[in-house]
């Protein structure tokens, strides 16, 4: 341990470590042990990988999924001597070379990587010559599929650090309840009773407040002298990127200069927001949730949920953000019944049709390999195709990969290129390659003004010539500086591992699997809602109550805080969720009327409760159209009987040609409909009306 105090001390002179950072470092360097750290947002945690990745021989990977946090450390890193680089798909050619010649001569220290890079040919050939002394995964909540934060690339992180034969792995989150760590646990090899490092999430400065409001304006009525109270910054954390403008223009005529923050802002104004907000002393933001990562300013005194935050881990994470100083600060979360269909539309959206599913598995499982023996598709067209959001589609992709083994993830390509001239001598080499790579390019590409556009998957088809090679003689043109070049239109490969199924019968079953354990997914989105309203309305300390979740039984000794709203008053909140109406007849006759499709009960179902999809917003049945949301109020597996009766009717075929799907699926039956499990409902009973 002497090494990695003095590193401490040279480079980020530190007298010593906190919580329980010397642990974690001793048993990464001197235990030789995998290990897991659950610590709070700004508790330390980049210091129990930094500092041993410094005092060990070979490389540090960081796995983190946040390119904006991953350059933050690294510059950190770099201002500091540290030997750090990321490698990531903003850099350009000559950058990224210059990282892997770095790794390769043993020079770099860490090297911060997002999770798809695992399924980078080049960067596993690379990392099989490197020797790993430690793997660093941020975010590790992701790995587990009980979170809430699942992401399924997550997944092949485990089996890239046994392939790779790495040394040792630190896991990283600041939220994990119980069943997540221990799914990491299982991943990682990690000794459940040695290898765990938990600082409690309960923090006695933070006071956890609870008010119903009904109306926006109820809210606003609540909201806007709490804010004139402030002592310091306060965020104001809204569901839907509209709210946040929404809200700031009812503040701004009460002498406040809110800043709004969400992700459909430019990069560039995101990080002035965000820069600003940092440097302010009284600085209030309204903001999505995409605001958050990577904060870690002290003194934020309010943090306020608009509306209910979707899991007690979002919760958890977001008030976290709140008093880092130790001074007291107030955590505002409103309840509001009109918010909750909101909410669960989110997590309805997620599930796509059987039908849909069975469409998309029979394109996978029938596709003609490419010529070099790999699956290529366009994800993006495939979303719009079948209406899977694209989260949604890549764990359909994970789960053929990682569940069934019939597929495995490589390194993705770009089917479309425009060239376009870079200097005239350089045009003039371009024109004058003779080579026959050269000539097919020329043969199949097509002028679009003064670019030449070419899909090199469609040309490889119908030359004969093969889509590695005419990619590569464009790259080169480019690395040459005889030409300009955009690639567009990514497609994801897939090495085949064993024969696809081809019977229809195995498709259908494989189709009816993964679309169950959607709806169990659904199911329990839904049910993690209900564990936030819960919370907020026990007859329990609510800072108590949380820290239970989290697995911290005993960290309020007497089991009461003194500041939430239960131990102010003494009792629980009173909050009726509201009942949920039958779908009305009428705007039922007015959704079908509009939207033609009959093919799939969820779509209309997703137009009446008001959810996106990709299909609905190429029909432009989406969120510009009047009707779309119109039946919010309604329970959505309601809908989806309501409009299953009506598809059953029309035999599940549109009313009239459309545009976004002619396919079938190989066996065509009533039961992608059927009023059951297999349709999206449970038996129709409103679970929101029975919860109220």
């Amino acid at each position: 341990m002497e090494d990695a105090h003095r590193v401490l001390k040279n480079i980020w002179d530190f007298p010593s470590l906190r919580l329980s950072q010397e642990e974690v470092i001793k048993r990464l360097i001197v235990d030789n042990e995998n290990a897991l750290v659950l610590y709070p947002t700004g508790g330390g945690k980049s210091l129990t990988y930094q500092v041993p990745a410094l005092c060990l021989p070979g490389l540090t990977v960081v796995i983190s999924p946040l390119i904006a946090l991953m350059k933050d450390q690294v510059d950190a890193l770099v201002d500091r001597g540290v030997k750090a680089a990321n490698l990531d798909s903003t850099l350009g050619a000559e950058r990224a070379a210059w990282v892997k010649q770095e790794v390769v001569s043993g020079r770099l220290k860490l090297l911060y990587v997002a999770p798809e890079r695992l399924n980078n040919e080049g960067f596993i050939a690379m990392m099989s010559h490197v020797k790993i002394s430690l793997l660093a995964i941020d975010e590790s909540h992701c790995i587990s599929q009980w979170g809430a934060s699942f992401r399924p690339e997550y997944l092949k992180i485990a089996r890239f650090a046994e392939e790779m034969d790495v040394e040792r792995v630190l896991c990283l989150t600041a939220t994990a309840t119980p069943n997540v760590a221990e799914d990491i646990c299982k991943s990682f090899f990690i000794d459940t009773q040695k290898g765990v490092f938990r600082t409690p999430v309960y923090r006695s400065n933070l006071a956890l407040q609870v008010q119903v409001a009904n109306t926006l304006d109820q809210k606003l009525d609540t909201l806007i002298p709490f804010l004139k109270s402030r002592t310091g910054p306060a965020i104001i954390y809204v569901t839907l990127q509209r709210h946040t403008e929404e809200v700031a223009d009812h503040l701004r005529p009460h002498g406040m200069k809110p800043m709004v923050y969400h992700a459909g802002l430019r990069g560039d104004e995101r990080t002035r927001v965000q820069q600003q907000f940092m440097e302010s002393d009284n600085g209030i933001v309204c903001a999505t949730i995409a605001f958050g990562m990577g904060i870690d300013k002290a003194n934020i005194r309010q943090v306020v949920h608009l509306f209910m935050p979707k899991t007690l881990e979002n919760y958890c994470q977001e008030v976290g953000r709140a008093g880092r100083d130790g001074l007291p600060s107030t955590c505002l979360m409103f309840l509001s019944a009109p918010d909750i269909p909101i909410l669960e539309g989110f997590f309805r959206g997620d599930t796509c049709s059987k039908r849909s599913l069975h469409l998309w598995l029979q394109e996978v499982a029938l596709k003609t390999p490419d010529g070099d023996g790999t699956l290529s598709f366009n994800n993006y067209q495939q979303s719009k195709e079948y209406d899977i959001r694209p989260t949604i589609l890549g764990l359909c992709y994970a789960q053929l990969e990682l569940e069934y083994n019939y597929i495995r993830a490589v390194t993705p390509l770009y089917s479309q290129y425009d060239i376009s001239s870079c200097t005239a001598d350089g045009w003039q080499k371009v024109m004058g390659d003779k080579s026959e790579v050269a000539k097919t390019i020329k043969m199949y590409w097509k002028p679009r003004g003064s670019t030449y556009q070419i899909d090199v998957v469609v040309a490889a088809q119908q030359s004969g010539q093969d889509r590695g090679d005419l990619a590569r003689k464009i790259s080169d043109w480019e690395l040459s500086d005889w030409a300009n070049v955009k690639a567009s239109q990514v497609r994801a490969r897939y090495k085949i591992l064993k024969p696809l199924p081809m019977e229809k019968e195995e498709i259908a079953n494989i189709a009816e699997m993964m679309y169950n354990r959607m709806l169990d997914k659904e199911e329990e989105a839904v049910v993690k809602l209900q564990q936030v309203i819960n919370f907020a309305t026990n007859d329990e300390c609510m800072a108590q109550c949380l820290a239970s979740y989290f697995g911290d039984e005993a960290a309020i000794p007497t089991g009461l805080c003194g500041s939430c709203s239960f131990c102010r008053t003494g009792k629980g909140i009173t909050f009726e969720p509201g009942i949920t109406t039958l779908p009305d007849p009428i705007k039922i006759k007015a959704i079908l009327n509009a939207c033609p499709e009959r093919d799939d009960p969820r779509l209309l179902a997703r137009m009446a409760f008001g959810v996106t999809s990709p299909r609905l917003t190429a029909g432009k049945w989406s969120t510009s159209h009047p009707l779309f949301g119109s039946m919010v109020e309604v329970d959505f597996n309601a809908l989806v009987e309501a409009f299953d009766k009506e598809c059953a009717r029309a035999g599940y075929a549109n009313a009239e040609p459309t545009p976004t799907n002619n396919k079938r699926p190989v066996s065509q039956s009533a039961s992608y409909g059927a009023c059951s499990r297999s349709s999206g409902g449970r038996g129709g009973t409103s679970k929101r009306a029975r919860r109220g």
